[in-house]
């Protein structure tokens, strides 16, 4: 099978949703299948098998490749993304509509929404790529949010977010209100994971205005020594 890279638009990078791991998943197996040569609304619609799941992301077994595929159905039509910028705030959703399982066939079919498309096929340059294999073992979605914020900026290696984009863009409203709790429960977890798991090795330091933490400075380079594990 040829490797798998999902490309996202940087807009779509940085705005505000949430996801449970197995959809963050999905999304990125269908993404991956999309041709930005090809016209828009001949690719919007596909279908997913449980198989092809399992073997973009092996670490979930193949007996629960199904079950998985399940539940993102159940929840995918509810979830929403947040553009914001200067001048106003837009809210469109993923799937045009609800995504049907195909029971007895093992597959998903989806419909991706007209507003997601232009952020996923009409790239011109201001993109983010991601090679799926290289997040295949991420268990935290907010591992696979941090590594997408973190590979826009690849070729530099160093991006400095304020703290109040980094809560929007992970969708974490008010969870984690103080730093210590929000660095305990996300941060130093994901970065834990990404160094050990992707093939990014990646350091973080805070910036303060007095005694409060007010944007977080990534460094990282790609560390091709990670071996990504195997099942």
């Amino acid at each position: 099978m040829a490797e798998l890279i999902a490309y996202k638009s940087n807009a779509l990078i940085e705005a505000s949703y949430k996801l449970t791991l197995q959809e963050q998943r999905f999304l990125l197996a269908c993404i991956g299948r999309l041709n930005s040569k090809d016209a828009p609304d001949s690719q919007k619609s596909m279908t997913l098998t449980a198989a092809e799941f399992y073997t973009h992301f092996p670490d979930m077994g193949r007996k629960h490749a199904e079950r998985e595929l399940k539940k993102v159905v159940d929840r995918l039509w509810e979830r929403s993304i947040i553009l914001k910028n200067d001048d106003k705030r837009d809210e469109f959703r993923w799937i045009q509509r609800r995504a049907e399982y195909l029971k007895g066939e093992g597959k998903v079919e989806i419909t991706f929404s007209d507003a997601i498309m232009p952020y996923l096929t009409q790239l011109k340059g201001q993109f983010t790529k991601v090679v799926v294999k290289n997040i295949s073992s991420l268990s935290s979605s907010h591992s696979i949010r941090i590594y997408e914020l973190l590979q826009q900026f690849i070729t530099t290696g160093d991006r400095m977010i304020r703290l109040d984009d980094f809560r929007s863009m992970l969708n974490l409203n008010d969870k984690y209100p103080l730093f210590k709790d929000l660095n305990k429960h996300v941060i130093k977890p994901a970065l834990e994971e990404l160094n050990n798991k992707s093939d990014l090795f990646v350091i973080v330091d805070t910036v303060k205005q007095g005694r409060k933490v007010t944007s977080l400075h990534f460094r990282f380079k790609e560390d091709k020594q990670i071996k990504i594990p195997e099942l």
